[in-house]
């Protein structure tokens, strides 16, 4: 499986564009076959739609390489992740970020994550078992916000909770239209909205089509 690495950070990273060294020496760490179901180990590299027992589906590892480049996180951010799932993105934002508070509605994909993440003695991790739709206020304000599936429009809810100069990656939009954004937080009243490439992932359970957070 460690060819199989070398040849996705070579092959299918770097020609698009994949250069961060931090993002880089992260996905040259963790194995992403450690987060992948039994049956589909043999396409843990390879770019496609992994199903997880909750019926979504894994990122693929390009969208995850592009997740982690373009927020900048460094060792001083305290990170919001919306969505565990395998919880291999979760293993990687701790690596690079201080802290990660993962958010997930299925309390089994949590656990799955936590189990994992313990071989890798990862302990700057809080898992969640939230509904981000529910009344549930978050604590604390974030430097790094990410949400791991589709919504349909921005959350201005969770972006109220940025820090400033923070940044949050969201993908806005239905099948097949689908854009990555990046907001940051430019100054305490201001956010700017970067419309980064098209993508298609899995759409938010539970939002009933109206991206409204009760906090």
């Amino acid at each position: 499986m460690q060819i199989n690495k070398k040849n996705m950070i070579e092959s299918q990273l770097k020609p698009e564009g994949i250069s961060c060294q931090s993002t880089l020496d992260c996905i040259e760490k963790v194995n992403r076959e450690d987060f992948v179901p039994v049956e589909y180990k043999k396409l843990a590299y390879a770019e496609y739609d992994i199903p997880l027992k909750n019926n979504f589906n894994m990122l693929r590892p390009l969208i995850v390489a592009k997740i982690l480049q373009l927020l900048e996180i460094n060792s001083n951010c305290n990170i919001l992740e919306i969505g565990t799932g395998s919880g291999y993105l979760t293993c990687c934002l701790s690596m690079i970020g201080k802290t990660v508070d993962t958010v997930d509605i299925d309390k089994s994909m949590l656990d799955a994550a936590k189990n994992i993440h313990a071989k890798y003695n990862i302990y700057n991790v809080n898992y969640l078992h939230k509904d981000v739709f529910s009344n549930w206020v978050p604590e604390k304000k974030y430097d790094i916000i990410v949400i791991t599936v589709a919504v349909e429009s921005r959350l201005e809810k969770l972006e109220q909770i940025l820090n400033q100069k923070g940044k949050m990656f969201i993908v806005i939009g239905n099948y097949p239209v689908m854009n990555v954004n990046i907001i940051e937080k430019v100054s305490e009243n201001k956010l700017i909205c970067d419309q980064s490439f098209e993508t298609v992932i899995d759409h938010l359970i539970n939002n009933n089509k109206k991206n409204i957070l009760n906090f």
